[in-house]
């Protein structure tokens, strides 16, 4: 079994109100695992506790009840930040200080000398393609050099963990192919990564499993290579038509979402649209039956946006349920 390097167990983080000083749960019982070497993605709607919970793991804000743990021991910050990176959605820098003195500062607040410093901020200015811009001022960076500078002091001292808050955030999409293809490079050296985002087309390159959360509740953690689960939709069947299948032409058509028909060749052929896997099947049962020659079956996976959509869009339904009931 792969080995689990970030455990989260049944966490809880209240606020207070500031009008009615009542508590108001922004995290609500989250458990998950994430396995070393995969990247995770942490998805959901704003508001829906994804960077509350980002910040318990830093222990940037203390959890109301529940366990973090890294490699199975309760997180400390002295111990396990140093295999641990962050980049927060809003990365701060001192506009005054050039690249290098900022990767400088940051190696050293993890401790380390002034020659290992200086190896390590040129080898992560090199991986991210800022080696040119050493002595450049940080006031002077675009926003995905910026963003580049956020990944080399999340990666300065080379976690097994990545952390990233919205690291698209702001970026044209030229930036956002130069921040996506950091982060592959770093998971194929290795690096896990836990990544919230909410560009999803960039979260299915990028992600081996992702989670859903809505109202600071997790709804979903499953794999995208495997979305069987969520397969009830666009499962077309290709039938070739004889004459003497007009009954059956009409009965599929109406079972059918939509339907249309073209020729191939010398056969005529209808594509039939079935709302769900069990609707599909029936319907090429009922094509053997007929004598006729089902040409294809094809059951297409939900994109990970109608997933995500219909997801949170239940969330919603309910609550509205629970507030008018």
């Amino acid at each position: 079994m792969d080995s689990v390097i970030l455990e989260i167990e049944n966490l809880v983080k209240s606020f207070r109100s500031h009008w009615t000083f009542r508590p108001i749960e922004a995290v609500r019982d989250v458990s998950l695992k994430v396995f070393e070497g995969e990247a995770f993605g942490f998805l959901g709607h704003n508001g829906a506790g994804k960077t509350t919970t980002i910040k318990c793991i830093f222990n940037l804000i203390h959890k109301t009840s529940g366990r973090i743990l890294i490699h199975g021991a309760e997180v400390d910050s002295s111990v396990h930040h140093a295999v641990m990176g962050y980049l927060p959605e809003h990365p701060y820098f001192y506009e005054h200080l050039t690249v290098y003195e900022t990767l400088d500062f940051f190696a050293a607040l993890h401790g380390y000398s002034r020659v290992e410093r200086k190896r390590r901020v040129e080898q992560t200015l090199e991986s991210v393609g800022l080696a040119d811009r050493h002595r450049s001022p940080v006031r002077t960076l675009s926003k995905g050099l910026q963003q580049r500078l956020g990944f080399a002091q999340a990666t300065i001292n080379e976690p097994r963990l990545l952390v990233l808050d919205e690291p698209f955030s702001g970026l044209d999409p030229l930036g956002r192919l130069e921040i996506r293809n950091l982060i592959l490079d770093l998971k194929k050296g290795g690096t896990t990564v836990f990544l919230s985002s909410h560009i999803l087309s960039d979260v299915e390159d990028i992600c081996d499993r992702v989670s859903i959360m809505t109202h600071g509740v997790l709804r979903s953690v499953f794999s995208l290579a495997d979305r069987s689960m969520f397969s009830h939709r666009n499962v077309d069947i290709t039938v070739e038509l004889q004459a003497q299948h007009a009954e059956l032409h009409d009965k599929l058509k109406a079972r059918a979402d939509e339907h249309n028909s073209f020729s191939r060749g010398e056969h005529k052929l209808a594509r039939y649209s079935l709302p769900d896997y069990k609707a599909a099947v029936e319907a090429a049962q009922a094509v053997f039956e007929a004598g006729a020659v089902l040409v294809e079956f094809q059951s297409s996976n939900a994109s990970l946006e109608e997933i995500f959509m219909d997801i949170t869009r239940a969330s919603r339904e309910q609550s509205n349920g629970k507030l008018h009931s």
